[in-house]
């Protein structure tokens, strides 16, 4: 019996990992009885050119994941693409192929060197019967030098996969999610925006502003170079004119940023009411520690929507609670973490 129990949590368990070029972030989800997971995450910063990267990497990750779990790495954010297409009316061991074509010229790099793969998209209600989907675009080399990194790590990697699944597989788990929900995660360079509903995706939209843009907008940390350039105006440089102009360009940069946010968010609530036969949408999830000088407040007055922001300690059995920072920097692994077959793309 004790044998046996073991086998089936390491079968329900599983780990995830998510690397940039100064941080690494660790999760290990275990899914128990009536739905609850267990979770614990952990991360540190890391030199992207250590040259022993992997023996660092092996030895952290050893104190959090378990031995014979199941590996989900999230692949970095520049070495892939996603693209919105209709799916290939071919049979289905070569849409794959038949996608790669079809995108080769709307990719950032040599088709000859792209890996990708396709899912589908619900039937939408305008469609006119044609099925739609996202075709991942990586790129080759990428994908292998990071595999090359986790096998020299010594890492059993099960799954590679992109930064939006992972949020989906966080954003299926939310209350909100029966009833339809927005979920928008923001990284250092840009946002990720989920729609899902009773545990389907619907949508995925980047948004081109990120954690660091709506720091420097929170804070008033705003380039006199970039106001001149978007407004036409000199920065005078007496004192009481600097400062004037500081608290200036602190609302205009605050009001543009927030603007463009609402308004990426704003085209993926009409696509969806438009695409799709289901409610509007009336809630919308903040990841943890997105809620950066008021955004949530911003987003609740022009979006109507009501606003929250996620906290795992919550929503999970935690090993360990982390704080508002942690979640956000582990969010990527968490999602790795919570990957289930019945949601793989």
């Amino acid at each position: 019996m004790r044998r046996r129990s073991k086998k089936s949590a390491a079968k329900d368990s599983r780990s995830g990992l998510s690397i940039d070029d100064s941080r690494v972030a660790f999760a290990s989800a275990q899914r128990l009885e009536h739905g609850i997971i267990r979770l614990a995450a952990s991360v540190f910063e890391a030199d992207g050119n250590n040259a022993d990267r992997a023996h660092d990497l092996a030895a952290r990750m050893r104190k959090i994941v378990p031995g014979k779990a199941r590996v989900t790495s999230v692949l970095p954010d520049h070495s892939y693409q996603v693209l919105l297409v209709e799916v290939p009316n071919v049979p289905a061991d070569e849409i794959n192929a038949a996608a790669r074509w079809q995108i080769k010229d709307l990719l950032d790099f040599p088709v000859d060197d792209t890996i990708v793969e396709m899912f589908e998209l619900p039937t939408q209600s305008t469609a006119d019967g044609k099925a739609m989907g996202y075709a991942v675009a990586a790129r080759r080399n990428s994908i292998q030098e990071h595999i090359e990194l986790l096998k020299s790590a010594g890492l059993s990697l099960d799954v590679i996969d992109i930064p939006e699944l992972c949020m989906r597989n966080i954003a299926t788990l939310l209350p909100q999610d029966s009833s339809g929900v927005a979920f928008l995660h923001f990284t250092q360079n840009h946002g990720i925006l989920t729609i899902t509903r009773r545990g389907v995706l619907y949508l995925l939209r980047r948004i081109e502003k990120g954690r660091s843009a709506i720091n420097a907008a929170a804070t008033g940390e705003f380039a006199h170079a970039d106001l001149e350039a978007t407004t036409g105006l000199e920065i005078l440089s007496s004192p009481d004119d600097a400062a004037g102009n500081s608290a200036f360009a602190d609302d205009f940069s605050r009001s543009e940023l927030v603007a463009t946010i609402v308004q990426e968010i704003q085209r993926s609530l009409d696509f969806y009411d438009s695409h799709y036969d289901c409610e509007p949408l009336t809630e919308l999830v903040l990841s943890p520690g997105s809620n950066i000088g008021g955004l949530a407040q911003a987003l609740n007055d022009q979006l109507g929507l009501a606003v929250s922001s996620l906290n795992f300690n919550r929503l999970f059995e935690m090993q360990s609670e982390l704080s508002t920072p942690e979640q956000g920097a582990c969010l990527l692994a968490i999602g790795a973490a919570l990957r289930s077959e019945s949601l793989a793309a």
